[in-house]
């Protein structure tokens, strides 16, 4: 979710309760150019933001962060294997050419 998701969020219930930007912003103990740019996306807000925003509410702060796990060794070459085999013979023959480039005689650079 972006910075425009999370305003537009906090825009709807807002607007669902009637409330004004000042309402909120007094409530929630931060400036109403803060909260502002948080609703139109322009501004980052900080955790604290947020829980203060949530507090206002009367609702929770639930954060929902994914985590890219690391591929293994394993799944990166199956993921590589499985996307070349879509691709023409051409891209293949390409493809081979630009990583000889970058690793000659198959050496990494670890």
């Amino acid at each position: 979710m972006g910075l425009t998701e999370v305003g537009q969020m906090i825009r709807r219930k807002r607007e669902t309760l009637k409330w004004t930007q000042e309402h909120l912003a007094a409530k929630a103990l931060i400036s109403p150019q803060y909260l502002s740019r948080i609703e139109r996306g322009t501004q980052q807000p900080s955790l604290f933001a947020l829980q203060k925003i949530a507090e206002a509410f009367e609702s929770k702060l639930i954060l929902d962060i994914p985590l890219e796990k690391k591929l293994k060794k394993e799944e990166a070459i199956s993921k590589i294997v499985s996307i070349l085999n879509e691709k023409s013979d051409s891209d293949i023959l390409a493809l081979l050419r630009i990583i000889e480039v970058l690793w000659p005689n198959g050496k990494n650079d670890d």
